[in-house]
């Protein structure tokens, strides 16, 4: 394994990969608002933190947050996405091709025994400039206008998990106010 070369490989900007994503992001909300969609929320979610291979969006709407009884949570119901409604699968062609990519591009320059299962520094890495390119293409998508006139709640979300850059996507997206709210819920 070259070090040298992993780590400016590692280094470098993900341009094309934020440019997909926004692309991917502005198409995907001018299709739901062209049927008709109204959301308040919308999430990019990468599947998991360290494997992170296709895109899908998922969307809420106001009337879609659904308490139960017996929980005084609507915080909760508002910003977890994994209770919101609706999910997305398609869109993101562009932006899954890069990740494949990179992700090919990355076991090509990354070695270690089969039987280590735990995360090395360049995987963690690795991942760390996917997620930040995530973050990266949904905020270009927002300061572009691919939201219209309303703010919606926006994060890059790893279902089931606690990972960093859940809280740190909402902080670099979102207003003051909503990054309060969602870390009185979640932080």
């Amino acid at each position: 394994m070259d070090v040298p070369a992993l780590r400016k490989w590692l280094a470098e900007p993900r341009t094309a990969l934020v440019a997909a994503v926004a692309d991917g992001v502005r198409s995907h909300v001018a299709a739901l608002r062209s049927g008709g969609v109204e959301f308040y929320g919308y999430a990019l979610l990468p599947g998991e933190p360290y494997d992170i291979r296709s895109l899908v969006a998922a969307t809420n709407g106001e009337a879609d947050i659904k308490v139960p009884p017996d929980d005084d949570e609507f915080g909760y119901y508002r910003y977890s996405v994994d209770e919101w409604q609706h999910y997305h699968h398609d869109g993101f062609a562009a932006a899954n091709k890069l990740l494949a990519e990179a992700n090919e591009r990355f076991r090509s320059m990354h070695s270690k025994a089969d039987d280590d299962c735990t995360m090395d520094e360049f995987e963690v890495a690795h991942a760390d400039a996917l997620l930040d390119a995530l973050v990266r293409g949904l905020g270009s998508a927002k300061h572009a206008g691919a939201f219209g006139g309303i703010e919606p709640f926006l994060a890059v979300w790893i279902s089931d998990s606690d990972h960093s850059i859940m809280v740190e996507s909402v902080h670099r997206l979102n207003s003051e106010v909503v990054s309060e709210q969602f870390v009185a819920e979640f932080g």
